[in-house]
């Protein structure tokens, strides 16, 4: 879920939100380095200068620590960019925790979560990746009490996104364009929340704020999820875009099926995977 409030008087939006890590995703490994931080990537799309948000959290970090250390991180790039998966963030996050664990844990993970929250409002979930409701601007992390963590775990999906990506900036902008219309209350997005933690059925957060700005313009998404929602397919776009996702149940649509209706409106080439929560 992701319910997007409106603007703060700092720039930031105001959400809330319930947060889940999976377990597909990117892999990090990380050594130390004599003189500079070199990063390396699998994908030669992404930028591996200081724009990447993991170079700026091996200079954050290092600055935090107050020492002149390096690293060298290769990146083993599986997230598609542009997706609305929290990619980037996760990776600055995981640079975060190895560089800490590298040098014998010199901060505490609330360190860890201050330093993440100056490279990206969602950073600072990906510190511990426990399920979670995220508030404020995204720094605001409370773990889900243990019962209803431990009850979405395994919980099974599949992710599938469309041979383009969607610009965060851009989808902000489009919130923005169609305000208030475009934003749902906080006590709403918090009502929604306390739903699912009263009865557990996840199909009382299946709402993203994005998703109709995003879907107006981008046909596909929005066309394809109606298309599985009227299938019994209970789903979802991710974050603002592009991918999107749709639970796994036991008794509904099978992952096959599923992948017919994406593969026959993206085409073969679609952007596929089927993981869980972990």
């Amino acid at each position: 879920m992701l319910s997007v409030h409106g603007k703060r008087g700092d720039g930031f939006h105001a959400l809330t939100s319930l947060v889940v890590a999976l377990e597909f995703g990117d892999t990090l490994t990380i050594r130390p380095s004599d003189s500079a931080d070199v990063l390396r990537c699998s994908d030669a799309a992404v930028p591996l200068g200081p724009e990447n948000l993991v170079l700026k959290a091996a200079a954050a970090f290092r600055a935090r620590l107050e020492r002149e250390v390096f690293f060298e991180f290769d990146l083993d790039k599986r997230i598609p960019m542009g997706a609305g998966l929290g990619g980037g963030s996760g990776n600055a996050a995981v640079a975060l925790r190895g560089m800490n664990e590298l040098l014998g844990e010199p901060f505490k993970n609330e360190i860890l979560c201050e330093i993440a929250a100056e490279l990206g409002s969602d950073c600072p979930f990906f510190i511990e990746g426990v399920p979670a409701w995220m508030r404020g601007r995204g720094e605001v992390i409370e773990p889900l009490e243990t019962g209803l963590a431990e009850r979405l775990r395994g919980t099974r999906l599949v992710l599938f996104r469309p041979d383009f990506g969607v610009e965060t900036a851009w989808a902000y902008g489009r919130l923005v364009a169609g305000a208030p219309q475009t934003y749902e209350t906080e006590a709403a997005g918090v009502a929604r929340l306390e739903r699912f933690v009263e009865n557990g059925d996840l199909g009382d957060v299946l709402y993203n704020s994005f998703e109709a700005p995003v879907g107006s313009k981008y046909l596909a998404i929005s066309t394809l999820l109606a298309n599985l929602r009227e299938q019994g397919v209970a789903c979802l776009m991710s974050g603002s875009g592009s991918c999107c996702f749709a639970l796994l149940e036991k008794e509904g649509v099978s992952a096959e099926e599923i992948g017919r209706f994406v593969r026959d409106a993206w085409g073969e080439g679609v952007f596929w995977v089927e993981t869980s929560i972990c």
